[in-house]
C-alpha cells in the first residue's frame, strides 16, 4: 500500500488510456494504493479488503437499473476502495450523469478511460511496483531488527539504546510511551522533538506493545514531511516485535491487569462462576453491571486490536480484550441505564468500522452480571458456523437476530427439524430442486427483508417483476401468502433451517 493513486494516473502506461477524472474524492496525493484488481463482478463485498484501485469494464454493472447501481457505488465506497477505473465497451461510450452524480456524492473516485489500454498489463505493472516497494520496506524493518537483535544479545535490553539505533536508521525521532501517552524512554531526536513546535507536514507512526495479550506501551516514531507514512506504517509494525521483548523485560503489570487478564481467560476458557466473580471484583468490575462478549476471528488479529478496541470504546464503555490463537474476546460493559440501546449502537460502530475486512465478528446478548460473560460468549459463538452472513450484516452478526435460531439449535433432534421444514415448505423444496434453490434464497431473503419486495430485489440482484413472478409461484408451494394466512413465523423459520441444513 505504497503508491499513490496520482502516481498510478501519472504511469504511462495509464496515461495512454487518457483517463478522465468524473468524479473527485481525496486528493489523488493523499490516496494510497494497496492492489490493482480487474473484475466483472458485481457482488464484491466479500473479495475486496479496502484501498484496491478496481479496473473494469462495467458491462455488468451498468445493464442493472439506476437503483442497483448505486448500490454497488455504495458498497465500493464502504469498502473503501481506492477508485473506480471504467474503459467502456460498445456503442454507448459515455457513463450515464446519474451514475457519476452518485459516485460523486459517496465520495468515491471514479475515472473513465477514452483509449484501450491491456488492464492485465496494467494491473501486472503497478502490482509488481506496488510488491517491490513492500519488500524494500520490509527488507529494512529486517535489517533494523537485526541489528536490534544483536544488540540485546550482547548489551541487554536497555531501551534507550535500541531506541537510538532506530533513530539513527531511519533518520526521526523514536520513543516509547504508555496508554496514557507518557514517555517511558527516548531517543535524543524524540527528546527535541517534544520541546519544538509541530511544523507542518510532521506525523506520528505507532504500534502497539502487546504483553500477555494486553497493549502495554507504544513505539512511536516523529516523521518529517520528506519521509514515507505508509512505508513507515510498515516498518513500525515489524520493529515492534523486537521492541516488544526488551521492554518486556522492563514492564510489571499492575493487580488490576493481572486480574482482568485472569478475568477473561476464565470466561474464554469455562472457569468456574466463583472464580469469574472474584477475578471481576479486582478488576474493579461492579456486581451487576450489564455486559456482552464478543469474539472476532481473523488472521492477525493481534495487529486490528487497539484500532478495535477505540472503536469499542468509542461509545464511553469500559472494554477488555484477550487474544487466544486467532480470536479476539472482548468483555464489553454497557450503560447500566439503557444497556439495550448502548449494545445497539456498539454493534452500530462495529459494522461501520469492520465493513469490508477480512474477519468475522459475533456480539453475544446482554448478560446481567459478570457471572452470566459465559454465556453470552458462548452464544456468540454458536452463530460463528451459521452461513453467509447477510448484506446488511457486514462482517458483525449480532446475537439478538438469531434468537429464534438460537433457540431451535438447542433441539438436539434434527429428524424432527426436517419433518418441521418439510410440513412448512415441502413442495417448494421439492420444485426447488431443479431451480438450485433459487425459490428458497428469494423466500428467506423477503422473509428476512421485512417483506419488502425492493430491497429484496436489490438483496437478490433481480427485476422487481422477476421477484414478484417468484413469489407468486412460491406462494403457491407453500399455501398461499404468509403475511395472510399468519404463517411468517415458521414458514421463515423453516426456510431458514433449510438454506443452513
Amino acid at each position: 500500500m505504497l503508491v499513490t493513486l496520482s502516481e498510478i494516473m501519472a504511469d504511462p502506461l495509464m496515461r495512454s488510456a487518457r483517463p478522465r477524472l468524473l468524479a473527485a474524492g481525496t486528493v489523488e496525493s493523499e490516496v494510497y494504493v494497496r492492489w490493482v484488481h480487474t473484475s466483472e463482478v458485481v457482488q464484491l463485498a466479500g473479495l475486496i479488503h479496502g484501498a484496491e484501485l478496481l479496473l473494469t469494464t462495467g458491462e455488468s454493472v451498468l445493464k442493472l437499473p439506476f437503483e442497483q447501481q448505486r448500490q454497488y457505488l455504495a458498497m465500493l465506497a464502504e469498502c473503501r476502495v481506492a477508485a473506480l477505473v471504467i474503459e467502456r465497451v460498445g456503442p454507448e461510450k459515455q457513463l450515464a450523469q446519474e451514475f457519476v452524480e452518485a459516485a460523486a456524492e459517496l465520495e468515491l473516485p471514479l475515472y473513465q478511460l477514452q483509449a484501450t489500454v491491456p488492464f492485465v498489463a496494467l494491473a501486472e505493472k503497478i502490482n509488481t511496483r506496488i510488491v517491490s516497494e513492500q519488500a524494500s520496506a520490509l527488507q529494512q524493518a529486517d535489517a533494523i531488527s537485526q541489528q536490534l537483535a544483536q544488540h540485546l544479545a550482547v548489551a541487554g535490553p536497555a531501551l534507550v539504546p535500541l531506541l537510538e539505533m532506530i533513530d539513527n536508521q531511519l533518520r526521526l525521532g523514536a520513543e516509547i510511551v504508555n496508554q496514557e501517552g507518557a514517555v517511558i524512554a527516548a531517543s535524543q531526536r524524540a527528546v527535541l522533538h517534544r520541546l519544538q513546535e509541530e511544523k507542518s507536514g510532521q506525523f506520528d507512526v505507532s504500534v502497539n506493545l502487546y504483553i500477555g495479550g494486553d497493549a502495554a506501551a507504544r513505539l512511536v516514531l516523529h516523521a518529517q514531511a520528506q519521509h514515507h507514512q505508509q512505508r513507515l506504517e510498515l516498518v513500525a509494525d515489524r520493529l515492534g516485535s523486537i521492541v516488544t521483548l526488551a521492554f518486556s523485560q522492563h514492564y510489571k503489570p499492575s493487580a488490576q491487569q493481572a486480574a482482568t487478564l485472569a478475568l477473561l481467560q476464565s470466561i474464554v476458557n469455562a472457569g468456574g462462576e466463583n472464580y469469574v466473580v472474584h477475578r471481576a471484583a479486582e478488576a474493579q468490575i461492579a456486581a451487576g453491571a450489564p455486559l456482552c462478549m464478543l469474539v472476532l476471528q481473523g488472521v492477525d488479529v493481534t495487529r486490528d486490536r487497539a484500532e478495535l478496541a477505540r472503536h469499542l470504546r468509542a461509545g464511553g464503555q469500559r472494554v477488555f480484550t484477550y487474544v487466544q490463537g486467532h480470536r479476539l474476546y472482548a468483555l464489553c460493559i454497557l450503560d447500566p441505564v439503557a444497556p439495550r440501546r448502548s449494545r445497539a449502537e456498539l454493534v452500530q460502530r462495529l459494522r461501520a468500522a469492520l465493513r469490508g475486512e477480512q474477519l468475522e465478528c459475533c456480539v453475544g446478548p446482554i448478560a446481567l452480571d459478570v457471572s452470566r460473560a459465559r454465556w453470552s460468549l458462548t452464544q456468540a459463538e454458536s452463530i460463528e458456523s451459521w452461513g453467509a452472513a447477510s448484506g446488511d450484516e457486514g462482517t458483525v452478526r449480532d446475537a439478538l437476530d438469531y434468537a429464534l435460531q438460537r433457540l431451535v439449535a438447542q433441539l438436539d433432534e434434527p429428524e424432527k427439524l426436517r419433518e418441521f421444514i418439510a410440513e412448512q415448505i415441502g413442495e417448494l423444496l421439492d420444485a426447488d430442486r431443479d431451480k438450485d434453490g433459487q425459490l428458497l434464497k428469494t423466500l428467506e431473503a423477503w422473509l428476512a427483508s421485512g417483506c419488502h419486495a425492493t430491497e429484496t430485489a436489490a438483496r437478490l440482484y433481480v427485476e422487481r417483476q422477476t421477484l414478484h413472478k417468484r413469489l407468486a409461484k412460491i406462494f403457491a408451494l407453500i399455501g398461499g401468502d404468509p403475511r395472510v394466512n399468519g404463517r411468517v413465523l415458521p414458514v421463515h423459520l423453516a426456510a431458514w433451517l433449510a438454506l443452513r441444513d
